[in-house]
């Protein structure tokens, strides 16, 4: 296994900060408001990886610092959870396991529904990272007007993906959502644990793959929307896509972008291609390239002084 050594991690830090620390007010309002929380219990995050566990299955508000955050964060055996606003990033200390240390948010065990809303997530810290890691198959996770900058992973170390619940959901919400990473994307595909009957709602994000391989093959994924596990697409979730855009890197075929088996047929006959998933139970399909309007979550709504734009009525 090839090691990065610690001037490349700095550099790497570097090159993909810039994320700006102050938010201005968000755009239209969103689809899912957050759960009714019942006797909270008021959590604030603490330097450094920070984790907290509830005794008793309890209601959580998280509150973030009012500077950058430093440490991934894991909220694990809650009930309903809020968390509104918030930049966070990991440091160069993590490990290249895929373990807690290297996810900026894990939702770890929770039963309810936990609301994810304004979060920036960026790799100024210096390490690879998921951005949202989730193991709660009892659980809803609502993801909205988040955005991630620039995060990065290895083929043989460390798969960043923007969004992955390895170990199960009940159900995925992603609501206005902007990733741009340097290897993977949303990786939803059902693992051990997730249960029968999940659901996937994704709209209004985009996933952007950004900068050239790092180290050459050393970093050679791509896959920004990976709906399954495996080559027969077993167990998927019943899934909405709508207004769902992939932008590979330059030269990319549309069909790159995508991980699904052999399930899988490309419209190239409009200026943006688009992908479409008729043999699963996927309504919708995705489009290659970048939305008219940029980004869904564009640079400043995000993080520090999020404003929430309020919930659509249902």
């Amino acid at each position: 296994m090839k090691k990065v050594s610690a001037t490349a991690i700095a550099g790497l830090a570097l090159a993909f900060a810039g994320a700006p620390p102050h938010a201005h007010a968000a755009p239209p309002q969103l689809k899912w408001p957050p759960p009714p929380l019942v006797n909270p219990v008021t959590v604030t995050v603490a330097p450094g990886n920070f984790a907290h566990w509830c005794q008793h299955n309890e209601d959580v508000k998280l509150v973030w610092p009012a500077g950058k955050h430093v440490g991934s964060v894991t909220i694990a055996a809650c009930h309903n959870v809020v968390s509104i606003a918030g930049w966070t990033t990991v440091p160069a200390t993590a490990d290249t396991s895929n373990s807690a240390p290297s996810r900026a948010f894990y939702v770890d065990q929770d039963t309810g529904t936990v609301h994810i809303e304004g979060l920036l997530v960026d790799s100024s810290g210096g390490a690879m990272e998921d951005v949202i890691d989730i193991n709660a198959p009892l659980a809803t996770v609502q993801i909205e007007n988040v955005r991630a900058e620039r995060i990065y992973g290895f083929n043989d170390q460390f798969h960043a993906d923007c969004v992955q619940p390895f170990g199960g959901v009940k159900a995925l919400r992603i609501y206005s959502f902007t990733c741009r990473t340097a290897y993977q994307g949303l990786s939803i595909g059902p693992m051990p644990g997730t249960p029968p009957g999940w659901t996937a709602d994704i709209e209004n994000t985009n996933i952007v793959l950004v900068d050239a391989p790092i180290y050459g093959a050393h970093n050679n994924g791509g896959y920004l929307f990976w709906p399954c596990a495996d080559s027969a697409c077993a167990g998927l979730a019943r899934t909405v896509l709508s207004q769902v855009w992939l932008q590979p890197r330059p030269g990319q075929p549309p069909a790159s972008t995508v991980w699904a088996g052999g399930f899988v047929s490309v419209n190239s006959q409009f200026a943006h291609p688009y992908i479409n998933f008729a043999a699963l139970p996927i309504d919708g399909h995705v489009t290659v390239g970048t939305p008219p309007g940029g980004d869904f979550v564009p640079v400043g709504v995000a993080g520090l002084g999020y404003v929430s734009p309020g919930y659509a009525a249902p």
